[in-house]
């Protein structure tokens, strides 16, 4: 079941689809309740897109509409399907359940409250989702940073490396460091990423903590990036997310798997704020601008003995009941983009670059660094990114950066990381600039 809500000051307007039994009719309770305690008592369903409904999907619409006539309030249910209208009719509720909308709407008093103009609810796959529509036409653009050649097949120089600065309405990810200069920075250099004004990057020892800065008054900080992703624009869709009851945690490749769905796009930028039951990754061990030139002219960082002073990798889940900020890029394996929403074919192979597979079935796509926090409980209401970045950033108490991927070894592979609850921001990346290496 999906449910939209729409909030046309002290009238809430439901829109649901599929079916209405007794499983999906507690999602419809727990929608209604919300809005209930908001304030708001009158209240009607758009049924057109209900294709069942039985006789406790009509026993949750009685008892709403007792809720609200005890409350002085309104309930109604309008543009019922056929077969739906003929269930209501032969089980004689029709009369006391339908209602002229555009009646209704124009009967609501004048208020001073306002919601959130459009909202959906949501249970799929294992997760309930409740969304907001930021902006149907918010989109994201993209510009791409370098290569990523020289971290297999050779060695980053001065020439590799730009100085970017992350405003606070920008985010991204990469391999660089925070400082002024390349000298500077190129014995230290590992995965960052940045988000709403705050920069982490990666440890510089096993044992160590990562860096981090923070944009304050007139100081913006900048990264000297070897290679990456920089992100502009607005966000489209905000979620909120948690597990369906009964069910385990889930892997992010499923929720921004049914974020793309939701934005009808191949391709898009995404931001998490989240709790976090485990984490599979790598990260690396040393800076690969002061790398040893017999073993890079090879090839051989990655292959094995070397790799094991190059890289660390989780062989099982890490971090576990850890509170994490995700920053990345997905996008769908094939297929083509919605019309006007399309990248051109230059700008996908500058993007492919950086994407790795990143589910099960094959058919997502993507890059992803998280930056660690120890676990505090996420509210459970429409955060604002910002603030509550800024927030958990300002504790000081960042324990890791991380690059995501999927551990897909047979029998001891870790597979990926799983969170439970948090929010989401995401929106279609329709832009991406390749700016390759600096001048």
């Amino acid at each position: 079941m999906q449910i939209e809500i729409e909030n046309h000051e002290e009238l809430v307007v439901l829109a649901i689809s599929g079916s209405l039994d007794n499983d999906s009719s507690v999602y419809l309770q727990d929608a209604i309740d919300e809005v209930v305690r908001e304030g708001v008592h009158r209240i009607i369903v758009d049924l057109k897109a209900i294709t069942y409904l039985s006789s406790a999907g009509i026993g949750a619409l009685l008892a709403t509409k007792k809720q609200l006539d005890r409350l002085d309030g309104f309930f109604g249910v309008y543009s019922p399907a056929d077969d739906v209208e003929r269930v209501l009719r032969q089980t004689r509720v029709f009369d006391q359940l339908i209602c002229d909308p555009d009646v209704v709407r124009s009967e609501v008093p004048i208020g001073s409250m306002t919601l959130q103009s459009k909202t959906f609810v949501q249970s799929r796959d294992g997760i309930d989702l409740k969304g907001y529509y930021l902006g149907d036409e918010n989109r994201l653009r993209a510009a791409v940073f370098g290569t990523t050649e020289p971290l297999f097949f050779g060695n980053f120089d001065q020439q590799h490396c730009q100085t970017v600065e992350f405003a606070a309405d920008a985010f991204g990810l990469g391999l660089g460091s925070l400082g002024n200069d390349f000298d500077s920075v190129r014995e230290r250099c590992g995965e960052f990423l940045s988000v709403a004004g705050a920069i982490a990057q990666s440890p510089q020892s096993s044992r160590g903590l990562p860096d981090y800065s923070l944009s304050m008054e007139d100081y913006k900080p900048t990264v000297q990036v070897l290679y990456g992703l920089q992100f502009q624009g607005a966000f489209s869709r905000q979620f909120r997310f948690w597990p369906s009851v009964g069910t385990e945690p889930f892997p992010l490749s499923r929720l921004v798997g049914l974020g793309l769905d939701h934005l009808e796009c191949r391709t898009a930028g995404v931001v998490l704020f989240a709790e976090c039951a485990g984490i599979v990754g790598t990260q690396l061990r040393q800076s690969p601008a002061q790398a040893l030139a017999s073993q890079v002219d090879s090839g051989e960082r990655f292959a094995y003995p070397h790799i094991r002073d190059w890289l660390s990798f989780s062989a099982e889940r890490i971090h576990c009941h850890s509170t994490v900020v995700i920053v990345g890029v997905v996008q769908r394996s094939g297929g083509q983009e919605e019309s006007g929403k399309a990248s051109s074919g230059e700008s996908r192979s500058t993007l492919d670059a950086f994407l790795r597979p990143f589910d099960e079935a094959g058919s997502l796509v993507g890059h992803f660094h998280a930056a660690v926090f120890p676990y505090r409980p996420l509210q459970r209401r429409s955060l604002k990114l910002q603030s509550s970045v800024i927030e958990l950033f300002k504790s000081g108490g960042i324990v890791d950066v991380v690059h995501l991927l999927r551990d897909d070894r047979p029998i001891s592979g870790a597979g990926e990381t799983e969170l439970t609850n948090g929010t989401c921001w995401m929106a279609p990346l329709t832009d991406v600039r390749n700016l390759g290496r600096p001048a």
